[in-house]
């Protein structure tokens, strides 16, 4: 290495108490007599058991490289080079390569100087090095990297978060060089380059080595941690291994243990916005164990994460909102992309989940084509449709939900409906919302849907409209109880303040944090029980999807009891293609609590008694859903409309004003009315019975009939050919039912909350109609049957 070019990066590798931050940018200056050509070693706290003490760490293997790729992956890798998919990475790589730099970064007084054409330069001939043995393009690779850190600035004015990502991906090129190169590497330009990283690592948002931030939720789960300093423990362990050491023991220790507890879901508690964009990290931090010969540290229920999300995606390209989400700032009409998929379906060569990853344009056509090249496997053959998965799905404990689809037609005029059905069994906070119970549906447009703005023109994350609205059960279609002496509570770092009584859903401790699995089981975080569910009868293509929760715990004392029961409904009939009911039995603490029956829409509703008329007209949706209450009954039943100019967001009087910044262009559907179903008569105990159908939003488009039906201890609803029923105390029925059915034709009957084991239906008015035998292992009686009485009894 040249004088000039190690006089510079010595320059720039002190400890952090010697950075001044001047205009706000990391100018890392040698303090007046201090010996520039001694390097101070940062001082690693004690490993404890939050950083996997006493666990059998994996140590990175004696060889180098290490970090992505080993000496024996290299053949495979060439290989790839003659596939089609991997063309355009390939031409990009040696396109960088062939870039002529030294690695200088223009100097432009006191601004920012990334530059990412340089970076990528770097680390292709770094690739190259290590796939051809050429030294020179090594040595360049070297020379250019020590010149890059020698002259590279970063504003550590701007936010922490943007900050953190532009230190960890400059330490991930370091890392990259670190290890492809490493038999090019002097001692002293070791030596350098380690510490260059380390003073860069004390800047981040983990505040490195302190690892400030929990392992649940938190910018500290993303980037900075699973991938940048995990590679650097890695791509260094022979001269520092406490980099790794630390990284690899809090990732083991406490990043594992919490995945465990949560992928067997298929999902991810940070929603369709953080959510695939927290995965991606974690599977990052797979491929780097794996990649040295630790594979599947999460375990294989990471690879079926990405499900939620294809389950969750609506035929217009967009996702069901669940958390915080800034995707609606994408362009109207866009396909949305989750960048968890890609690696995730090359990690476990899973071809439906790599077909969504190619149509999202995550294949060799992003800024991560280098590692495309390095991760995809190409022995997979793609899937890229989804025609041969069940249109119902089971999201299991910790969540306790089912989506439930009547096709895979995607379009903006797909006549396919989509239903979620939530109980929601544990808070994770950060980017989840207090929305245990609540439900959306979408039909040639999105017609129950979740409200609020997240990133709009009064803020964002902890705005007054973020607080008090938009992450509170009020903007979710769930249930409210109002206590009007309940407080509720938003505590942090700053302090506790009061938030508006909602009605709905506190937050578990106060939203305050835990670090990890044990603290987070310890505490007060469950919010729901799933009671049952099922789908059937052909499982491939339901007629029926049932979900049933109790979700008493995600509220106060106020209410004993909260239990929803949810039925999807595959009409099969092109008039109305699919409708949902939604049965619930609240038990309060208190008669004069009064409780709200919720439903959010886009476009203004029409009430007129019982019945509420949701359109979509804009955008080209062209749906309606119709909605029948039936419960409370007629004498005893209000049906309210909130909404419009200045009550868009109201929470009880005080509207949380908060807008788009271009309604016009993108994907954004805050909603701006709701319906507010109660009961006129104070009472501990409520039922509530709403029946939703949706259809083309035409004038000659007609509902089906929709009634009551009682029987016993059952109550529910026939809507034309189908009759579904419930237990009307929530508990589950041993006992005989006796049912009468009229009308014409064939009826399909599925009757909820009875006991498990052997029934028998028998036909009083016509023997042949009886059938001797129905085994249930779901809580649910489900058979054809014509008009006539009926009595179910258990053999």
């Amino acid at each position: 290495m040249k004088a000039h070019q190690l006089l510079s990066l010595i320059a720039v590798i002190l400890l952090p108490a010697l950075v001044q931050a001047k205009e706000g940018f990391a100018q890392f200056k040698v303090k007046q007599g201090q010996d520039t050509n001694k390097i101070v070693t940062i001082v690693y706290p004690t490993i404890t058991k939050r950083e996997g003490q006493g666990l059998n760490i994996p140590k990175p293997p004696k060889e180098h490289p290490r970090l992505f790729f080993r000496a024996k992956d290299i053949p495979a890798l060439k290989t790839k080079v003659h596939d089609p998919l991997m063309k355009e990475c390939w031409d990009r790589i040696v396109k960088s390569a062939a870039l002529k730099t030294d690695g200088r970064l223009k100097q432009d007084g006191g601004k920012e100087n990334l530059d990412n054409a340089i970076r990528e330069a770097i680390e292709a001939k770094a690739l190259l090095y290590a796939f051809s043995g050429q030294r020179e393009l090594g040595r360049d690779a070297v020379d250019a990297l020590l010149n890059y850190y020698a002259t590279v600035k970063i504003d550590l004015a701007k936010d922490p978060y943007y900050a953190s990502i532009d230190l960890g991906r400059t330490i991930l090129l370091a890392s990259m060089v670190y290890d492809w190169c490493y038999n090019l590497l002097t001692p002293e330009e070791k030596k350098l380059l380690v510490g260059r990283m380390e003073t860069m690592a004390t800047q981040l948002e983990i505040k490195w080595p302190y690892l400030i931030e929990g392992s649940i939720v938190g910018h500290g789960n993303e980037a900075q941690f699973s991938r940048d300093m995990l590679a650097c423990g890695i791509a260094t362990y022979d001269e520092k291994p406490q980099i790794y050491n630390l990284v690899a023991g809090r990732i083991l220790a406490e990043f594992v243990p919490v995945r465990k507890f949560f992928y067997p879901a298929s999902y991810h508690h940070q929603g369709t916005s953080y959510g695939p964009s927290r995965f991606h990290w974690e599977i990052w931090s797979t491929f780097l164990f794996d990649r040295m010969g630790h594979p599947n540290v999460y375990g294989t229920d990471q690879g079926k994460v990405p499900y939620r999300w294809i389950y969750l995606r609506r035929p217009d390209g967009q996702l069901f909102r669940d958390g915080d989400g800034y995707k609606e700032n994408i362009e109207f009409g866009k396909y949305w992309n989750n960048p968890g998929d890609a690696l995730t379906g090359f990690y476990f060569n899973d071809p439906i989940i790599i077909g969504e990853a190619i149509k999202q344009g995550f294949v060799g056509k992003t800024s991560d084509y280098l590692f495309d090249y390095l991760f995809f496997n190409t022995t997979v053959e793609p899937h890229m449709d989804k025609e041969g998965l069940p249109l119902t799905k089971y999201f299991k404990e910790p969540l306790g939900a089912m989506v439930a689809r009547t096709g895979w037609e995607e379009g903006i005029e797909s006549r396919a409906v989509v239903a979620e059905m939530k109980i929601g069994m544990y808070y994770f906070l950060n980017h989840q919302h207090l929305d245990a119970g609540s439900f959306q549906l979408y039909y040639k447009g999105p017609l129950a849907i979740e409200s609020g703005i997240y990133e709009g023109t009064h803020g964002y994350y902890g705005s007054d409209h973020f607080k008090h609205y938009y992450q509170r059960t009020i903007a979710h279609n769930s249930m409210l109880v109002y206590d009007p002496a309940e407080k509720f509570f938003w505590e942090n770092d700053e302090g506790k303040m009061e938030l508006r009584n909602d009605g709905g859903q506190q937050y578990p401790e106060n939203k305050k944090t835990p670090d990890n699995l044990e603290e987070f089981l310890k505490k007060d975080f469950k919010t729901g029980e799933v009671l049952a569910h099922g789908f059937g009868p052909d499982t491939m293509k339901p007629e029926f999807s049932y979900l049933k929760g109790e979700l008493a715990e995600a509220y106060s004392d106020k209410i004993k009891s909260f239990r929803r029961s949810f039925v999807f409904l595959n009409m099969n009939d092109p008039r109305v293609p699919a409708a949902l009911v939604v049965f619930d039995k609240v038990v309060a603490s208190n008669k004069d609590f009064k409780k709200y029956w919720l439903l959010h829409c886009i476009e203004e509703p029409v009430v007129s008694g019982n019945i509420a008329v949701i359109k979509r007209s804009e955008k080209g949706y062209d749906g309606k859903m119709i909605n029948t209450t039936l419960l409370p009954s007629a004498d005893n039943l209000t049906v309210n409309k909130i909404g419009g100019p200045g009550k868009e967001f109201d929470v009880f009087g005080v509207n949380y004003t908060q807008a788009s910044h271009r309604p016009e262009t993108n994907s954004v559907e805050g909603g701006a009315w709701r319906i507010e179903v109660f009961p006129r008569n104070a009472a501990l105990i409520d039922n509530f019975l709403n029946v939703m159908q949706v259809m083309d939003n035409d004038e000659n488009a007609s509902p089906l009939s929709v009634e009551k039906m009682e029987a016993g201890k059952m109550v529910g609803t026939k809507i034309g050919n189908r009759i579904v029923l419930f237990s009307t105390d929530g508990e589950v029925i041993a006992e005989k039912v006796k049912i009468k059915i009229t009308g014409e034709g064939n009826f399909k009957v599925l009757l909820t909350d009875m006991e498990e084991g052997e029934w028998k239906i028998e036909c009083l008015t016509n023997t042949k109609n009886s059938i001797p035998v129905i085994k249930n292992d779901k809580q649910l009686l489900y058979f054809d049957a014509k008009s006539g009485d009926y009595i179910i009894s258990k053999k």
